[in-house]
């Protein structure tokens, strides 16, 4: 086997995994410049190689290491090096089982989407880290999208479609306040595994009213609406596919006690999680800003100087992509405007004023200003 494999393997990263997997020091071979380890569990055998990268077998003694691990352990020479790439970070796979035979593909829009909810997985339980809460109007703050760019997207696996997701857990310095003393990247991905983890326990014991009453009474819930949307992207349009999450914890610091190291999300739950999410949102808060939308539907009535005032419904376009129904009391001037803008199917309409939180159609009051902008397109 051509050795180039193994120039970037840094010695102290091998010493470190190895010691990992319960391989232990033996002080006295550092001063003869070598790192020589031996393990309780293999008695008979002996790990060694250069702490110096340079010298000239530095390449083949890892070699030979490696490859006495991988007989010992009886696992593949694959699966060896990529845990051993990985030992700084927490990773996530995604592993797809699709039910319908299809075993060469999964179709490509299908793949674009899981793609999509795997980074915003990770993009809402950063969030939740930094603000717990049951739905976060908007996932633009910094430290979040650090977090994805020190994100690596990893070689897929064989005999099934996985995203592999893995981040350096000591990537960022940033210290949130929900798990004490646990690195940034350590915290998101545990939100990732407790969060599936209540989602699958409470659909499974249907207590899914029970789940949504405790997120909404919690002052720093760890689930939340934009977490369970994030899960809704490996639904497949079929309801085919079964969903596997398998956590790799990073060996560089302890691994987390009471955490599940995979997790199943069959297809029928997806329906739940939607009916959770729905839920969930209905936490917002009372919003003051500028709205953007269509006239859906009209009503009102003639007043005394028979000009037509009253309720019109509108959908307002939202970040997400998700439109929000909201009713409002136009004055006689705002609502002519507002059956232009419905009869011109080319028209939007801004309105500001206060969106407030509850069920749909939701209401807009305080309006100060109301208007149309025809589509240029």
């Amino acid at each position: 086997m051509n050795n180039d494999i193994f120039e970037t393997i840094a010695p102290t990263d091998l010493r470190d995994f190895l010691k990992s997997k319960g391989w232990l020091l033996v002080d006295e071979a550092i001063k003869d410049g070598l790192y020589v380890l031996n393990n309780p569990q293999y008695t008979h055998r002996q790990l060694a190689f250069p702490i110096d990268n340079s010298t000239p077998d530095y390449l083949d003694s890892v070699e030979t290491v490696i490859h006495k691990l991988v007989d010992l352990e009886n696992s593949s020479f694959r699966e060896l090096m990529v845990a051993l790439s990985e030992m700084k970070d927490d990773a996530i796979g995604y592993r797809i089982v699709d039910q319908r035979n299809e075993s060469a593909y999964i179709p490509l829009n299908y793949a674009v989407e899981a793609i999509k909810g795997a980074k915003d997985i990770l993009l809402s339980a950063a969030h939740s880290v930094l603000e717990p809460q049951a739905y976060h109007p908007k996932m633009n703050r910094k430290p979040a999208a650090q977090l994805l760019e020190n994100s690596r997207f990893r070689h897929t696996e064989t005999g099934s479609f996985v995203i592999n997701v893995s981040t350096p857990v000591k990537a960022m310095d940033l210290q949130a306040d929900m798990f004490e003393n646990t690195p940034f990247v350590r915290q998101a991905t545990l939100v990732i595994n407790q969060s599936v983890s209540q989602l699958v326990e409470a659909i499974q014991a249907d207590k899914m009213e029970q789940l949504i009453d405790k997120v909404k009474g919690d002052s720093k819930p760890i689930l939340s609406s934009n977490f369970c949307k994030a899960l809704l992207n490996f639904n497949d349009a079929n309801d085919k596919a079964d969903l596997f999450l398998n956590f790799k914890w990073a060996s560089i610091i302890n691994k987390p006690l009471n955490t599940k190291n995979s997790i199943k999300i069959q297809s029928d739950y997806y329906s739940r999680i939607e009916d959770i999410r729905k839920e969930l949102k209905t936490q917002e808060k009372d919003k003051k800003d500028i709205f953007i939308g269509t006239v859906e539907v009209l009503a009102g009535d003639l007043d005394s100087s028979e000009q037509r005032t009253g309720d019109v419904i509108l959908d307002l376009y939202q970040q997400d992509g998700e439109s929000i129904r909201a009713r409002v009391n136009l004055k006689a001037e705002w609502h002519s405007l507002a059956i232009k803008a419905y009869e011109n199917a080319g028209h939007y309409i801004q309105i500001k004023g206060t969106l407030q939180a509850g069920n749909q159609p939701r209401i807009i009051k305080d309006v100060t200003s109301f208007s149309i902008i025809e589509d240029k397109t």
